[in-house]
């Protein structure tokens, strides 16, 4: 029965999740669900500015490869790239499309952990994301 339950991709994504730590929730002391659970793993549209290049098709897990934090824009907000603009050094912000509605951009910590995250459609309060930025990145340089 459990083989049969494991060809269901519901079934399968259930229990790798939980195998992989999926389901932990830290509290960062942000109440948006994502927040202080791993990043899903998501299939990503990169977006180029240049129409002659080819668009790029990736993973976020592929993204955090570096071991730097990653504010991770799904729909081009410019003003929480903006606000982010201090931390290039060791913050990567990436532009891209994915088929997440929930959720408009993604602060990530290097390890994979969501440390800040804007529901979908929500004005910008820059100053939650300069203090998780703050917090888990340490001043700007």
């Amino acid at each position: 029965m459990f083989s049969d339950l494991m060809d269901l991709d519901d079934a399968h994504r259930y229990v790798a999740d939980m195998l992989a730590g999926m389901d932990v929730r830290y509290d960062l002391g942000d109440d948006h669900r994502l927040v202080g659970t791993l990043c899903p793993d998501m299939k990503l549209t990169l977006e180029r500015p240049d129409p002659d290049v080819v668009t790029a098709v990736t993973r976020s897990a592929d993204l955090l490869r570096e071991g730097r934090g990653l504010l991770l824009d799904l729909v081009d907000r410019a003003e929480a790239r903006d606000a982010a603009a201090a931390w290039t050094g060791r913050v990567n912000t990436v532009t891209a499309r994915t088929d997440r509605v929930d959720v408009d951009a993604l602060l990530i910590r290097p390890d994979g952990c969501v440390a800040w995250a804007l529901p979908t459609g929500q004005d910008l309060d820059a100053t939650t994301l300069v203090r998780a930025l703050g917090t888990w990145f340490g001043q700007p340089a």
